[in-house]
């Protein structure tokens, strides 16, 4: 369950992003961040409990917006409109969310 628990308060973090101030912003990174490695042992462990692939879904739903994170930070920079289109992608991952955990404990 901690994927799908963790997936959920990461993205109602991130859709609180634009409406708190620098520091909760500061204080919710620090709070709610994951390391890609620690995705790979989720998804490891997943794999090993034989959990389904929904769960396997919720542990990759936080590398979405570090993908994103990466590529502003290194490739190259978003303009202002990818960055409203980003709000977007943040409801995509809610669905996503919500169709995986329908799937696992409803279904």
């Amino acid at each position: 369950m901690f994927p799908f628990i963790y997936s959920l308060l990461y993205i109602v973090a991130l859709i609180t992003y634009n409406y708190v101030s620098e520091e909760a912003q500061t204080m919710m990174d620090s709070l709610l961040y994951v390391s890609p490695i620690c995705m790979a042992a989720f998804l490891v462990l997943s794999k090993i409990l034989r959990m389904c692939r929904w769960h396997r879904t919720a542990c990759v739903i936080p590398a979405i917006p570090m993908v994103a994170s990466f590529v502003d930070s290194y490739v190259f920079s978003f303009s202002e409109t990818f960055v409203y289109t980003f709000n977007y992608v943040v409801a995509g991952m809610c669905a996503l969310l919500l169709i995986s955990a329908y799937n696992v404990f409803i279904k």
